[in-house]
């Protein structure tokens, strides 16, 4: 049996893995470095690096996404704060997969007939459990096993 670790699937993805300065920030969007460090005040964009006061900003992918759509957003006529609020709301749902997925993975596992087994870990109801997703037919079902 094969398997497949958290850090693989993380490692590929990881959100915070692929970052930009402000100036790229800037170039990519559109947006002046100074307007940027206005909506970062605001608390509307946040770079990676907040807590260390005094080093050049640096942006992950979730914030370039962020600014670019409330670029687009303020060129249709929204305020600020209402392009702010519309960009977390049509990003929420993205971010809860981010969650479901990378949260959950522990890995994966190709059993001796080659089925392909995503751990998701601990089934919440039932500690002594773990909830695998694999495909069948080109539908997700679930399996439960015992640890």
């Amino acid at each position: 049996m094969a398997n497949g670790t958290r850090a693989d699937l993380v490692g590929l993805f990881h959100k915070d893995q692929l970052t930009i300065g402000i100036s790229e920030l800037s170039r990519m969007t559109g947006v002046s470095p100074r307007q940027l460090r206005y909506w970062q005040k605001k608390g509307y964009i946040i770079p990676k690096n907040e807590d260390e006061p005094g080093k050049p900003r640096i942006y992950t992918m979730r914030m370039v996404i962020k600014a670019a759509a409330m670029s687009n957003l303020l060129q249709t006529g929204y305020t600020l704060k209402a392009a702010a609020a519309q960009v977390d709301e049509r990003m929420r749902p993205a971010q809860t997969m981010y969650h479901v997925i990378f949260d959950r993975y522990e890995g994966f596992e190709v059993t001796d007939d080659g089925e392909l087994l995503v751990n998701l870990g601990t089934f919440d109801p039932d500690p002594s459990q773990q909830l695998f997703a694999k495909m069948v037919n080109g539908e997700v079902k679930f399996e439960i096993k015992h640890k």
